[in-house]
């Protein structure tokens, strides 16, 4: 089942989910995306070591980028998945919106991954974030993300049955379905997580969009960023289906 994190605009900002998103989603989905990170990053260098991770959430992806020696930081709405991420990793932590990033340019690599980019409702808004990487990125910086194929929506946001995690430190159960129609999927989020020695309950509801390979395309291009690669990902080997898409693109030169 595709994850929920998200751009986390302020409107949407994780809250206590964010306490039992690494052990019920997150770790797995790192695991399981990290040899993929380290094939296109050799098959895509980017041309500098200057790197922004978006809705980088509880920090585990930017903690793998520090330690392969980017200079990185880590963007997100979510003061709890920041709180997080604060205890993972040294590199700089900002609060605030996708769509209107608080940086100059000069970035060599931009990342988004955990379906990030899926929680953003509106084709505007799609647009506006890649236009944002698109005036951050130096020439030829790479932007790297994924987005869950519109397949999966029907498929597993449509199911009747829960998703559910239990652990010594959180029980999580997400009840999910899905809107041909909005061509949205929603997720309610129940269950509680351990904040060190409080107990804290769980009560929220994500949305997300699908969004079809050619309208990302077409909005790529728009930000002047070329697609490198586009490739079809299944994080957990276990569905009978396209799951998630991975892009590689690159910031164009002018001329």
């Amino acid at each position: 089942m595709g994850g929920v994190t998200g751009p986390r605009t302020p409107a949407e900002a994780y809250g206590a989910f964010a306490w039992a998103y690494d052990p019920a989603l997150g770790n797995r989905f790192f695991k399981s995306i990290e040899p993929e990170l380290r094939r296109l990053l050799d098959a895509f260098p980017p041309p500098g070591r200057r790197h922004l991770d978006l809705a980088c959430g509880s920090g585990i992806a930017l903690d793998w980028f520090v330690r392969k020696r980017y200079r990185s930081v880590g963007l997100d709405a979510s003061l709890p998945m920041l709180n997080l991420a604060r205890s993972r990793t040294d590199a700089p932590l900002i609060a605030a919106d996708m769509r209107s990033l608080p940086f100059r340019g000069g970035f060599a690599l931009v990342t988004s991954i955990y379906d990030s980019l899926n929680h953003l409702l509106r084709r505007r808004d799609l647009q506006e974030t890649f236009n944002q990487v698109g005036n951050l990125l130096a020439t030829g910086g790479i932007f790297l993300f994924d987005v869950n194929h519109p397949d999966v929506y029907p498929r597993v946001w449509g199911l009747q049955e829960p998703f559910v995690s239990e652990g010594h430190d959180h029980r999580l159960e997400m009840e999910t379905r899905w809107s041909r129609f909005f061509g949205r999927g929603e997720a309610r989020i129940s269950g509680w997580a351990m904040v060190g020695p409080t107990r804290v309950e769980i009560r929220e509801r994500r949305l997300q969009r699908a969004w079809p390979s050619a309208l990302i395309r077409s909005a790529l291009g728009a930000a002047g960023l070329e697609i490198l690669e586009e490739r079809m990902f299944d994080p957990y080997r276990e569905d009978d289906g396209p799951v998630k898409v991975i892009f590689a693109a690159r910031k164009k030169s002018r001329d």
